[in-house]
């Protein structure tokens, strides 16, 4: 049964809210109430759109992009991830889970 969810999401210090059904993927959502994210692949392969899911709940079965164990740590790919319950979210954390996922390989 779709729901309606409210998703308030932080990007660059501005705070914005929109209602997001659980049929929709979060970025989808946003686009439609007029939110632009960084997005690229809209694929769930690429980070452009790496979140940080900060209350919530979401299903991101199709997220190749983030290791499991960084999805359990509350990284989210907003292109991939449909809302479970009401969110809130920081946005923009693409550099981020780069560093989380890969930075311990850098010299």
């Amino acid at each position: 049964m779709k729901q309606n969810f409210n998703v308030t999401i932080r990007l660059h210090g501005k705070t914005q809210t929109f209602s997001c059904s659980s049929d929709q993927t979060i970025i989808s959502g946003a686009e439609s109430a007029g939110i632009e994210l960084p997005s690229s692949c809209c694929a769930g392969l690429c980070t452009t759109c790496a979140a940080r899911l900060s209350e919530g709940k979401i299903d991101q079965p199709d997220a190749m992009g983030i290791k499991p164990e960084l999805q359990d740590e509350g990284y989210v790919l907003l292109c991939v991830a449909y809302p479970r319950s009401d969110l809130s979210i920081e946005a923009g954390q693409e550099d981020a889970l780069y560093e989380a996922q890969f930075g311990q390989y850098q010299k």
